[in-house]
């Protein structure tokens, strides 16, 4: 089984099904401490995804999917010496 099948379902099983991520949701995908932080940053444009509001819901969210591709990037892993 390959590492990146593995890390994949790793991702499934640590990021919610739904489409959207709250900021908590997304605080915690993202590695940060608290929700403020993420606000923070995103009000700094610090952020390596688009977070956007709902029209009739509170606060901000993030696409799943987004986020679930910003996670894959960042955890690749270098490639060894003399590999391409």
């Amino acid at each position: 089984m390959s590492d990146k099948l593995i890390c994949r379902s790793g991702l499934d099983l640590y990021l919610s099904g739904a489409p959207l991520m709250t900021s908590p949701e997304t605080a915690r995908a993202m590695g940060f401490k608290t929700v403020s932080a993420l606000s923070k940053a995103r009000l700094a444009g610090r952020l390596p995804i688009p977070m956007f509001t709902v029209p009739g819901r509170r606060g901000w969210f993030a696409s799943t999917e987004r986020i679930r591709a910003w996670l894959e990037q960042t955890l690749q892993l270098p490639p060894e010496e003399g590999q391409p």
